[in-house]
């Protein structure tokens, strides 16, 4: 199971409106742990545990262990550690990354049964996390030409004005995502830069969404839109019990 969420379906309140799935960005509490259950329940997903990293931007990857992530529903649970990239072998644990223009990419090798998701951002780009992703699925048994990487919705380089320092720091190590505004600004497109690292290490497919999260406001949360006080979207990956390879 694979999906990408947005932001409608939920029951928060604006600026969060509707569907946040974020804990720490001053939501109700109990309306975000509701948001997550109807997710659950929507996706088959009920009563699996949600592994969730404290996100920094970064390159580092965690195996999750099903039992590492506590049991029941997608309650708060406290995450699983620092990173930027989950992945694991365990049916019945749902790996989830938590987006507002960042770009979710998720993982999976469904005949060696591993799947990953990751978190990456401009930084993260630049780190290298997605080729981390997938080495980290690798050492999982994975292998990497039969990894199918999914690419969710980000913020697109119709919209994502950025610097010089931050076009190159991306730009210089994935041509891909070098764009221009509609304006005609320099900016970059991350989830280009995402399908192009995928290609580089070796993914057999990569699948782009293509939709820009500041683009389409009804959609999707955006940090950059929304000037910083908004929710958070998911990219949620699981092999569910029962559910084959």
């Amino acid at each position: 199971m694979a999906a990408f969420t947005g932001r409608t379906g939920g029951t928060s309140a604006a600026p969060f409106a509707t569907l946040n799935l974020a804990l720490r960005v001053e939501d109700d509490l109990r309306r975000v742990l509701a948001n997550r259950r109807r997710v659950a329940t929507v996706l088959g997903l009920a009563g699996l545990p949600w592994a969730l990293a404290r996100q920094v931007h970064g390159a580092t990857v965690l195996h999750v262990r099903a039992g590492s992530a506590g049991q029941g529903p997608p309650e708060g649970k406290p995450t699983v550690g620092e990173a930027d990239g989950l992945v694991t072998a365990d049916p019945g644990v749902v790996l989830a990354v938590l987006t507002a223009d960042c770009a979710p990419v998720l993982l999976a090798d469904p005949g060696a049964g591993v799947v990953g998701a990751v978190h990456a951002g401009w930084r993260g780009l630049a780190a290298g996390v997605v080729e981390a992703g997938v080495a980290a699925m690798a050492e999982l048994g994975a292998d990497p030409g039969a990894v199918v990487g999914l690419v969710g919705p980000a913020v697109g380089g119709c919209c994502y004005e950025v610097g010089p320092e931050v076009r190159e720091a991306v730009g210089g190590r994935y041509p891909a995502a070098l764009a221009t505004t509609r304006d005609g600004r320099p900016a970059l497109d991350p989830a280009a830069g995402a399908a192009q690292a995928l290609e580089r290490a070796g993914a057999g497919q990569v699948r782009v969404a293509g939709e820009c999260t500041i683009d389409l406001e009804e959609r999707f949360f955006s940090h950059r839109r929304d000037q910083g006080r908004t929710g958070r979207q998911a990219g949620l990956i699981a092999l569910v019990p029962g559910g084959g390879r």
